[in-house]
This record gives C-alpha cells, structure tokens and sequence, in this order.
C-alpha cells in the first residue's frame, strides 16, 4: 500500500525564515526567498514539503524538483551577480524545515574567506533595497524555471 503523498497546502513556513527572509517567488512546490540582509545576496529554496528536514529523505520527484530550483537559481545568480564562489549548503542545525542556502560570495565581502552565518550583524534593507534586489532574481528566475520546465526529461 503507498503511504499518501504530502499535499504542500498542509505546509506552513518555519517561523525564523519567515522573520529572516522575504519572498522572491513560488514555483511549483517550491518556495524561494531573499534573506533580508544587505551584506550579501542569500537566496533560500523551501521545498514545501510538510515534515521535510533532509535532502536525501525526499522522494525522487520532490528531490529533482528542487534540485532543478537549484541549477536554475544557480544560474541566475552566477548571470546576475558574476560571483567568485557560489555557496550552497542545506544545513538545519538551527531551523530543522529542510531548506537550501545558496550564496553569492566575493573575495571582498565582509565574510570572506569564511561562512556567512553567523559572521558579525545583518543588515536589514529598506522595502526599496528589498524590492530592487527581488526584482531581477525573481525575473531571472522566472526565465530559468521555464527553460528548464522545457527541457526533455
């Protein structure tokens, strides 16, 4: 018998990402969002997935559909920003809801060479700095979803 699949309307964001971040754009039953601090561009894809704290514990077409949200965001912040490094780590050792960081990084930001969480204050932005910087993601993203929504499987 195949256990009932999770319905993504059953899911609520966890409730620091909510407070740390600001929604870019939802695409299929994922959630991507701009973490809300001006020092760097960090971007978090949400798998909607109720329960969902792992990666590896998601079923082969929750787990290829975010790692599609990955490569097109990837591509879009590498076309935007032309980073030196581009970080990506799902790691939940403060908020346990599976979700995926991916941060454009340079060798004269305030981190560098090291980890952004946890180095030194954020720096909330203004709504305009918020919506300037959601703005070309969300448009580029929106591109790079639907190219890769095309491509043969």
């Amino acid at each position: 018998m195949n256990a009932p699949r999770p319905d993504h309307d059953d899911w609520t964001l966890h409730p620091r990402l909510k407070a740390d971040s600001f929604p870019i754009i939802q695409h299929g039953r994922l959630q991507f969002r701009l973490i809300n601090d001006r020092r760097f561009v960090w971007v978090l894809i949400v798998p909607m997935h109720p329960g969902a704290e792992q990666l590896h514990q998601l079923s082969a077409d929750w787990r290829e559909e975010t790692l599609t949200g990955l490569q097109a965001l990837s591509e879009t912040l590498e076309h935007l920003y032309d980073p030196d490094r581009l970080n990506v780590g799902a790691i939940g050792n403060l908020v346990d809801q599976l979700h995926v960081h991916c941060v454009v990084r340079r060798t004269d930001d305030p981190a560098w060479p090291g980890v952004v969480w946890g180095a030194g204050t954020p720096e909330p932005m203004e709504p305009i700095e918020l919506l300037a910087r959601v703005q070309p993601i969300a448009a580029g993203l929106g591109d790079a979803l639907a190219r890769h929504s095309e491509r043969p499987t």
